[in-house]
């Protein structure tokens, strides 16, 4: 796949927050997902090897605590306790069980591929303190030097939230927002939600209707979009990532959001490919504020033509105009643009600094930038 020129600002790249769902840890049965965890391990272990340093926030934790605790009530349960009412799990209990184990499981699997990594469990309060946010960058710095991943979760066991899929108040409220905020706080350079779709869809994914949106812009897409069903096991699916998204290029961060389930996806963004949805800062100067469907490219088409059938018709009428005719309205026109020379200056630098921003080769913005030279000829 070619790169994307909107893309173009990865190859400054350097500090990746990488988010990963719930829904791509784990299988529909609630299972870990081994096959697609290795595969992701081995794109850090890849991007860490290039020089890339990898933040990772990991979700998954509750959903496998669940799943291992239920299977354990099963095996202790007698014949009449399964008869009874089952009370559902709770959630504390299983943050708890799931964060030891998924952290086991990316241990063992970054130890295969001779990579250290290490846990951090943060909560909500923790970010209120100076004196902690000032810790967490040091501790973070101190582990990437090292080519440590440093692995962030909530702390839902000891959280103070009243449940961890329900409670959505606080500085995050989930773990797309507090990748959302680690991006912030540590400086990243690019911020990947890894989903278990290829991206943002104009709708429901499953909907054939649907198309896959490359650029997020804001003004465009904000109320044309209908989300589908929330992650089939976390707290927020796409809504929630789209928000995290959003705050993030505010912020100055690219965001893409992009499938986890996808071979090398990760390193492919990192090449500047059109993969998944971009929400950049600029994403407003890079694409038209309107969609253009078939209908309007033959509506376009036809208006154009008509245009031009009117232009030659001016062109034959000035032939038609004596020699000083034609001189006069030659310097008319040269008079007007001299006197908006310099409104013209202004916007003709504003549209070459858009053109740098998105990435266009150097020699096109040679030939658009209106130097004193090309103004007087």
């Amino acid at each position: 796949m070619a790169e994307d020129s909107s893309r173009a600002f990865v190859k400054d790249v350097k500090r990746i927050v990488i988010k990963v769902g719930t829904a791509v840890v784990t299988r529909n049965d609630g299972r870990l997902a081994l096959g697609r965890l290795g595969a992701l391990c081995e794109q850090i272990k890849e991007l860490n090897s290039q020089g890339f340093e990898i933040i990772l926030v990991s979700s998954g934790a509750v959903g496998l605590g669940r799943q291992r605790l239920r299977y354990r009530k099963l095996v202790n349960s007698s014949f009449a306790d399964l008869q009874k009412p089952q009370v559902e799990l709770d959630g504390k209990a299983c943050a708890a069980v799931g964060q030891n184990s998924l952290m086991a499981l990316y241990d063992s699997l970054f130890n295969e591929l001779d990579i250290s990594s290490a846990q951090l469990l943060v909560t909500d309060s923790d970010f209120r303190d100076r004196d902690f946010r000032k810790q967490l960058n040091d501790t973070v710095k101190s582990l990437l030097s090292l080519k440590v991943i440093p692995i962030f979760n909530e702390n839902d066991a000891v959280s103070t939230r009243k449940a961890p899929y329900e409670d959505s108040s606080g500085i995050f409220w989930d773990n797309d927002s507090l990748a959302a905020l680690l991006a912030l706080e540590l400086k990243a350079d690019l911020l990947v939600l890894l989903s278990d779709v290829e991206g943002l869809y104009s709708g429901p994914p499953s909907d054939p209707k649907s198309r896959l949106i490359h650029t997020y812009v804001k003004e465009k897409h904000q109320g044309e979009i209908t989300f589908g069903d929330k992650s089939r096991m976390g707290r927020g699916g796409m809504t929630a990532k789209v928000k995290a998204a959003v705050n993030a290029a505010h912020a100055g961060i690219p965001v893409v959001i992009t499938s986890g389930c996808t071979a090398e996806n990760i390193l492919r963004v990192l090449q500047g490919q059109r993969i998944g949805t971009l929400f950049h800062r600029d994403a407003h100067l890079w694409e038209p504020t309107k969609e253009v469907g078939a209908r309007e490219m033959a509506v376009a088409a036809r208006d154009s033509s008509r245009r031009l059938q009117k232009n030659n018709l001016m062109a034959f009428g000035l032939q038609a105009l004596s020699s000083q005719e034609r001189k006069k309205i030659l310097l008319d026109i040269a008079d007007a643009l001299e006197a908006n020379e310099n409104l013209i200056t202004v916007e003709n630098e504003a549209d070459v600094a858009a053109a740098q921003q998105a990435g266009y080769e150097k020699s096109l913005i040679s030939r658009l930038a209106l130097k004193p030279g090309k103004v007087e000829c």
